[in-house]
Formats: C-alpha cells, structure tokens, sequence
C-alpha cells in the first residue's frame, strides 16, 4: 500500500488546482523525472539525500537561507497570480514542484495489497485497511489545509505591490506556512522510521533506563533511545565498537516521546545569522533549534559514588570549522576539560560519534541527589554550527568497557622542534600517561569510538588531537605544544579568539598571596593588554589545586587574584576595568590525583568581563 505518496498525489493536485496550472509532463530521462526512494536505505540514506547534505554542510545556502525579498519579487508580479512556476521560487518550493511532478500518473486502490504481502501493523500485525484509509484521509486533510495557507499567502505577497510593510509581512506568512508544510512532511518521516526500528535491541529501544549492577557500571543511566537519530544503524552494527556510522539525511525532526535534547538539531544559542552555517542551522530555525538541556533522574539507593563517566551519541560538531567555542555544564557548574574535547571536534557527513568521558573527582558530587542536568552551548559567539545528541548515558562507578584500543604517540615542543617530556595526556580523563624523555606515550585500554587526546603542560598553549578508535585497534596522534608567548599582542589575541586565558607565569609564596618576583613578565604582559585597549575590562580568576581543604584553597584563591589586581591598580589601571573572584578547586582542568594534574589546575585566569 502506498499510502505515503498517495497522500502527496492527492494533497499536489489541491496545490496545483489552487495554482490554476498543470505541471508540465516531466522528461523520462531528466533528473526531476526521477522517482525517489520510498524508503531510507539500509545505511539511512539515500543518493539525492546524500547529495543535499554534502551540499548543505559545505556551505551552499539552504531554501530558507537563499530565499529573499529580492527573489521573490522576480518570481511575483505585484497584484499577479500565484502559480506553480512561482512556488518553484519559493522556500522548499523546488522539492513540492517536483514532487508534484512525480506525482502526477500514481494511483492507489486501497482494495489492493502490495505484492510482497499484507502490510504490517503494530507489532507486525497486518494493518486494517480502513484504519490505514482514516489515516491517510486526515493526513490528507492536514496538508490542504497547510497548502490552502501557502497559497493564501502567496497571494497575499502578490497583491502588497509595492508597499514595503505590506510585502514583508506577507513573506514571513510565506515562510512560515512553507516551514509548517515541511516540518508536517519532515514529522510524517520520522514516524514511518521509528515504526522499522523494532528489530534494535530491547535495551536500545528505551528512551530512559536505569539500571543497577549493569555489566558497564553499579549504575547505568541512559536518556534518549540508541537509534541513531531515527535513522537506525546497519545490520550487525554496534556503535559501542567505535566504527563510524553512514551519514544521515537531514533535516530531520525527533519522534514524539524523545527525550528533551536528544534526536533533535540544535544551533548554538549565540548564532545571529550573517556568518558561515552549516546544513543544520541553514536548514532549522529559532525557536525550534534552541539548545536543550539533557535531564538524567536516577535513584542512587545502594549505591556509593566513586567514579562517573559519561558517554555521550554526539553529531555533526564542527568547531575547528564553524569557529564556535562550546561550553559545558554539569548542573550550573562549567566543565572546561569536557569543552577542550567539544571543541576538537570537526565531524562531517552528518555523522554520529560515541564519545566517553570521565568526570574529575571534584565533580562527583552532582550526581548525588539524584538528578543531572547538562548543558552543552556555545552562547558567546555568531558560529553557525548545529549538533546532536542521540543518546547520553550516565555511568556511576564504571566496571571497564567491552569495547577498547590503545593511543599512542608523541609530544613535540613546536618552537624547539624536538620532543616535549612531563606533558599530561589524556584521553577524555579515563586513562592518562606523563610523556617520557623522548616525548613518548602510550595510553591504554581507553573506550573505543571518537577519542579526543588532549596533552597539557603549563607555560604551553594545550593541543588536543580527534582520532576514531575502533575496538582492538591502536591509533597514533601527534601533539604539538607550543611555548606561551610573553607578549601583549598574543595575549590579547587570545583574548579575542576565546574569551579567557590560563595564566601559568604568576607565582605566589607558599601558602600565601604574596607576589614573586619572577611573575613581573607576566603581569606586565597582562597590563600591556589593558593598556593597548582602554575599554576592555577584565576578570581575573584565582584557582588552586585540591590539596588542602575546600575552604582554605577558597580564601587562598580569592587573596591571590586580588593581588593581582592589585598590582595593576597600582601601575595606573583604573579599579573600575577589574574584578576578582577565587575559585579555589571548584574548576580543575586535570585531575589532582597527579603532581602533573596539579600544577595545571594552579593558576590564574584572565577573562573579559561580561
């Protein structure tokens, strides 16, 4: 039964009888003549949707980004007549023109069974053919009355004329009866995928599971069901092994009891248009892309908190691409190292990539009460860079993973081209090495799928390497770490580009917020910076490591930065242009389990004022 396309034939025709035209006969040979899937193939998707995604993520504007006022008036004479032709011009008018096309010479006898067989119901039931008809009446239905408005308001745009208030309220009417129309089209998709995914595993099928004393960890959480988008996964495909998935056709919108952030494109909250995007912000729009917080509830009975990691289903992040800096929190409190791995990311296709990553010590303490709200956002820059979650879970006290690889390689020191000894490497914080005398490291047993090795070490810039890790095998990264320039001009440069700069050349006396002489090259790089732009103010951050008390390390911190602003204050910069603030070891970026770890979390940071 082809209930899908009969559903388009018919809600065409109303089109292009409200059109007061015939679509032209379609050339046999000709690309619009031909018939698209009528199912997603096995690797979820097809040649024309694979075509329009690498389309889309290289850059090519989608309908809604190419449509203006300038286009439109080519396309409709003031006080004219919409017709077909003129839809073709239209936010996704060139798909419905086509897909009338396509259209014109189907039949449908609902009295006639496809050859293969009944078609299946729920639970693999043969359907009731009339309920399959009541469905596919009020389906119909529904898209008249959508394409009764985009006519409406074509109409409308051709009798404004030539008055300039008129013509732009009847082009949002336009375009907002054309998105309604796709998103009825997009949403009737996403149902037809969900109804072919009952073959996943039980555990995969489920939007929210908790379970204690699971083979993974004491306890797993999982939000969202492991899906794939929707798209569904291959046969045989696991995307714990750490393969990569077939890329995906987009848009696409979530199935109805997806969990809030998950199967769903989101766009940074700090894109306002008129920069580079990518497919999923051309092809989406506020308010429905807005980033959405992954809300994990879990009753934690019997269990002793030790460890946490999380594993998150990520897609199409493209920082090193779309020049976004992501940001993550875990209830209000920011996870700088989880956005070093964010932001090293530069997936394409669109695919998806597991990601796991173990939370610092100082952390833990968020998954007590139960409850875990994350949230992962870019807010402060115009970055056109879209992402989804397919599935996070949540895995407290982790018992070892089935799936893992080894990650090997080396430290570099750029400058002085030769290997760099006593640097950190990580692999999202599960397994960590010091590199040896000749720069060597070897990272083993680390969860296989998209690692992000990161290498740390102060008085140098930090370079984190993205490298897909299949289970059993070994990848080799390279990491180069280049010294920090002393320099004004580099600092403020930094400033730019993120927001905010570690600072490791101020030292104090132990166990005191007394200056050393040795900071003076740093702390007159930092006035050199507020100098060179009068308007900029600043916030300077103290942080320290875990040893000693929280209450202590607090107070230390605070003193610290207020040092240093003291310093400035007195070589002449006004007290109004700074603030301090102490952090103490609320916000590590290594873990203090180490003297490595330890010397990075102490530190000074310097970030513009908001």
């Amino acid at each position: 039964m082809r209930r899908p396309r009969l559903v388009a034939a018919l809600a065409l025709s109303v089109l292009i009888a409200a059109c007061g035209g015939e679509p032209p006969p379609a050339d046999p040979s000709s690309d619009a003549a031909a018939v698209a899937p009528e199912s997603d193939t096995s690797d979820g998707v097809g040649e024309t949707a694979a075509t329009a995604a690498a389309e889309s993520d290289s850059g090519t504007p989608g309908d809604l980004e190419a449509f203006d006022d300038g286009a439109e008036a080519a396309g409709l004479k003031d006080g004219g007549t919409a017709s077909l032709d003129d839809l073709q011009d239209l936010p996704f008018g060139a798909a419905l023109a086509e897909a009338a096309r396509r259209a014109e010479g189907e039949t449908f006898d609902p009295s006639t069974a496809p050859a293969e067989g009944p078609v299946p119901g729920v639970d693999g039931k043969p359907a009731d053919a009339a309920a399959q008809m009541a469905d596919a009446t009020a389906r119909l239905e529904q898209q008249k009355a959508q394409m009764a408005a985009v006519m409406a308001a074509m109409q409308e745009l051709a009798a404004a004329g030539s008055d300039p208030e008129k013509r732009a309220a009847a082009m949002e009417k336009v375009k907002a009866s054309q998105r309604a129309m796709r998103d009825q089209q997009l949403q009737a998709e996403s149902d037809r995928r969900a109804d072919a995914l009952e073959g996943l595993p039980e555990d995969w099928k489920q939007i929210r599971l908790v379970r204690k004393d699971a083979p993974e960890a004491d306890l797993l959480v999982q939000l969202g069901d492991i899906d794939n988008m929707g798209f569904g996964w291959p046969n045989g495909f696991d995307p714990f092994t750490g393969k990569s998935t077939p890329a995906h056709r987009f848009p696409y919108l979530p199935e109805s009891d997806d969990p809030a952030g998950t199967d769903r494109i989101m766009v940074v909250s700090g894109h306002t248009g008129g920069v580079r995007a990518d497919g999923y912000t051309q092809q989406t729009s506020r308010p429905s892309n807005q980033p959405t917080p992954l809300v994990l509830e879990f009753d934690l009975h019997g269990v002793e908190v030790k460890t946490v990691a999380l594993q998150l289903f990520v897609d199409d992040f493209q920082s090193k691409t779309m020049k976004s800096q992501f940001r993550a929190w875990i209830d209000g409190r920011e996870l700088s190292d989880v956005a070093v791995v964010l932001n090293a990311l530069d997936q394409t296709g669109p695919i998806g990539k597991l990601l796991t990553l173990q939370l610092l010590p100082e952390y833990v303490d968020t998954v007590r009460d139960g409850r875990v709200e994350i949230r992962i956002d870019d807010p402060d820059n115009n970055a056109g860079d879209g992402f989804a979650f397919d599935f996070v879970r949540l895995l407290v006290n982790p018992k070892g993973y089935a799936y893992t690889g080894t990650v090997r390689g080396i430290a570099v020191d750029t400058k002085a081209g030769r290997p760099l000894a006593g640097v950190l490497v990580s692999a999202g914080n599960v397994v960590q090495a010091l590199s040896d005398d000749k720069g060597g490291f070897v990272l083993e047993k680390v969860p296989a799928g998209l690692v992000v090795t990161t290498g740390s070490k102060p008085d140098y810039s930090s370079d984190s390497e993205a490298a897909d890790l299949v289970s059993g095998e070994t990848v080799d990264v390279v990491l180069e770490l280049t010294p920090t320039e002393k320099d004004s001009e580099s600092l403020a440069e930094e400033l730019e580009r993120v927001g905010k700069v570690d600072l490791y050349g101020i030292y104090f006396d132990t166990a005191k917020a007394t200056l050393k002489p040795e900071s003076e090259t740093t702390l007159q790089q930092v006035l050199g910076v507020l100098t060179a732009d009068p308007g900029l103010k600043l916030v300077i951050a103290g942080h320290t490591d875990s040893e000693g008390g929280d209450g202590y390390n607090q107070e230390l911190s605070e003193q610290r930065a207020a040092s240093v602003v003291a310093w400035l204050t007195g070589k002449g910069v006004d007290a109004g242009r700074l603030s301090s603030e102490g952090l103490g070891e609320s916000r590590p970026v290594a873990d203090n389990g180490n003297a490595a770890g330890r010397a990075l979390n102490r530190r000074v940071e310097v970030r513009v004022a908001d």
